[in-house]
C-alpha cells in the first residue's frame, strides 16, 4: 500500500517538474505577450493656393462611430469576405473610436483651418460640426499577400440649422509586404494621413468660398444659393481579382 502511494506521489511531482519545466521556457517554449498600436503621426498638411486660413469659424469634431465588428480593441483580420477574426496579443492601446477622433482633430489642429477647433464645447456653440463613422479597419491576411483596409465617411453640418453642407467618403485597401502587424498599422495611417489632406482641402475650398460669397457671421451665412458644398465620391482601390478576394462594405451606422 505503502509503494503504491509513493509511485503516485512520484509521478505527480514529475508531471508538476515537467510542466514548470515548460512555462519557464526550459524546452523552447516562449509566452507570448500583447502588443499595443496606435494611430499617431505627425501631420504635415500642404496650405492649397489662394487659402485664407485660420477662417473666422469654429469646428467641432465629434466622436467617430465605429462599426461594431471593428469597434474592439483587438485587431480585426479576415482570411476571407465571409469570416472576421480578431488577433489575441495584437491590439490597438485605445479603442477605435477613441484613436481615430484623435488623429483626426490633430490633424485639423495642424492643418490651421479654423480659428478654433476641438472635441467640446463647453462656453460657445461651435459654427460647424464634423461628424463621420469608420466602416472598415482591418487587415486582409491570405498567407502570402497582406492589404490594410480603411473605410470612413465624413460630413459636415452648420450648427445653427443642422443643414448639412459638405461630405465625403472613401474605401481604400493597401497592399503590405511584411507580415509584422506594425507594417499594417503603418500603411492605416498612411491611407488616412492622405485621406485627411483630401478632407482638409475640401473644407478649404468650403470656407474659402464663404469668404468670397455672402460677408458675416456663419449664423447670417446661408450658402445654399450660389456656394454648392463640394461632395465627394468614395474612392475604391480594388483588391486584384486574381487573389480570390473582395470585401463588401457594411451597412453604414445610422447615427441618432
Amino acid at each position: 500500500m505503502k509503494k503504491t502511494i509513493s509511485w503516485y506521489i512520484l509521478i505527480f511531482f514529475t508531471l508538476l517538474g515537467l510542466a514548470l519545466f515548460i512555462s519557464c521556457g526550459f524546452l523552447g517554449t516562449t509566452i507570448p505577450t500583447r502588443s499595443y498600436y496606435d494611430f499617431s503621426y505627425i501631420p504635415q498638411p500642404k496650405t492649397s493656393p489662394g487659402s485664407q486660413r485660420p477662417y473666422p469659424y469654429s469646428l467641432e469634431v465629434e466622436r467617430f462611430a465605429v462599426q461594431r465588428i471593428f469597434d474592439n480593441q483587438k485587431i480585426a483580420y479576415r482570411f476571407s469576405p465571409e469570416e472576421i477574426q480578431y488577433y489575441e496579443y495584437q491590439q490597438w492601446a485605445v479603442r477605435p473610436e477613441y484613436m481615430i477622433t484623435d488623429a483626426i482633430t490633430k490633424h485639423l489642429e495642424a492643418s490651421n483651418l479654423c480659428n478654433r477647433i476641438s472635441t467640446v464645447f463647453l462656453d460657445i456653440k461651435p459654427d460647424y460640426r464634423l461628424e463621420g463613422s469608420v466602416d472598415a479597419l482591418e487587415k486582409y491576411d491570405a498567407t502570402d499577400v497582406f492589404y490594410a483596409h480603411l473605410a470612413m465617411s465624413f460630413k459636415m453640418v452648420r450648427v445653427i440649422d443642422g443643414q448639412q453642407v459638405w461630405d465625403y467618403s472613401f474605401d481604400q485597401r493597401k497592399q503590405v509586404y511584411q507580415k509584422k502587424m506594425n507594417y499594417t498599422v503603418i500603411a492605416l495611417k498612411s491611407i488616412l494621413q492622405t485621406q485627411m489632406d483630401i478632407v482638409v482641402n475640401q473644407l478649404d475650398s468650403y470656407f474659402l468660398s464663404l469668404e468670397k460669397g455672402e460677408k458675416g457671421s456663419p449664423q447670417e451665412t446661408r450658402p445654399e444659393k450660389n456656394l454648392k458644398p463640394i461632395s465627394a465620391k468614395p474612392e475604391t482601390t480594388s483588391v486584384p481579382a486574381d487573389k480570390g478576394y473582395e470585401i463588401i462594405p457594411e451597412k453604414k451606422i445610422k447615427r441618432q
